[in-house]
């Protein structure tokens, strides 16, 4: 009856134990899936969370990477294309003519002929014939027709004492500026694009700030590009004229006609005779009291040889008489 009621006891006891392992593995099994749940839950909300941000990235990555690859190829494009280079060229030239107006009315036709124009010119005494004029004209040249020009120059009547050229390669310049400038551009629609969701006024203010700075940074890009671009474009030349005329003093004496000859020797003869005429009447006037004393004396002079000669005659006379 004693082990009947120990062995009753044992059972119960094991019983028990069984059912308060299975609550607490049960219990603990509950907590793991309430865990395991939340994690989850939480895992979901950051992925929900950072999954704008990280295509927000990847997108950007993305643009970045095909804006570098476009910048890698305009580069090799623009640089390989001997066509596509942009040189700056300039030119100086001295020369000498002995037609100074028809050299320089000569060089502003063919500025104009080959699609130029005249960019300053000044000229020392012009309009003085008696000395020999200089001066200085810059014209801009379309680029391609650099050369043409310098030819046309060279055949004019001008002899060509100096000459000097230039170019100055700035296709890199001009290629990294426009790589600049693609980003710059970029850079503003993104910020345009933060400016429409902005909620904030502070944000708002810190990107107005950020656009004004990226906006004025692609105007300067702009412009610096615009001046590669016009110098480029049109050459620079700049070329001083000196005049070699020799003066003759003769020269425009016998430029003259025949008739203006003419005109000019009796004018001359009649100054000679006036001028005779003065000095005669000026000599007669002037030495009027002399001259009147000199007559006097010779009226005197010739009465006296004359009342002489008569009694001389008289003499001679009484003497035949007295034979």
């Amino acid at each position: 009856m004693k082990k009947c009621l120990l062995a009753l006891m044992m059972l119960l006891f094991f019983t028990a134990c069984s059912d308060q392992d299975d609550s607490s593995s049960n219990e603990a099994a509950d907590m793991a899936t309430v865990e395991s749940s939340n994690e989850s839950g939480m895992s979901m909300r950051e992925e929900a969370e950072t999954a704008p941000s990280n295509d927000m990235d990847s997108a950007e990555n993305k643009v970045v990477e095909e804006q570098a690859a476009d910048e890698e190829t305009s580069s090799d494009t623009a640089v390989d294309n001997a066509s596509d280079r942009k040189i700056i060229y300039n030119a100086n030239l001295h020369v000498e003519t002995k037609q100074f107006d028809e050299t320089v009315t000569y060089l502003e036709d063919q500025t104009e002929s080959l699609g130029g124009y005249v960019v300053s010119s000044s000229f020392n005494d012009y309009e003085n014939e008696s000395s020999n004029r200089f001066g200085n004209i810059t014209v801009r040249i379309p680029s391609e027709k650099f050369q043409d020009f310098l030819l046309l120059v060279e055949e004019g009547k001008v002899n060509v004492l100096n000459k000097s050229t230039s170019g100055e390669d700035v296709t890199e310049q001009y290629v990294d500026l426009s790589s600049r400038l693609k980003a710059k551009e970029v850079v503003e629609e993104r910020l345009l694009s933060f400016m429409e969701n902005a909620e904030k006024t502070e944000d708002l203010l810190k990107i107005s700030d950020d656009l004004a700075a990226v906006q004025e940074e692609i105007e300067q890009i702009k412009g610096r590009m615009q001046y590669l671009d016009n110098q480029s474009d049109l050459a620079t030349i700049t070329i001083q004229i000196d005049e070699t005329k020799v003066n003759v003093p003769s020269v425009q004496d016998e430029t003259l006609n025949t008739w203006e000859k003419t005109q000019e020797q009796f004018l001359k003869s009649i100054q000679t005779i006036l001028a005779i005429a003065s000095a005669v009447f000026v000599t007669i006037i002037g030495n009027a009291p002399l001259l009147i004393l000199l007559l006097v004396i010779a009226a005197i002079v010739i009465v006296i040889i004359r009342r002489r000669k008569k009694r001389n005659k008289s003499t001679v006379h009484d003497d035949n008489m007295s034979e």
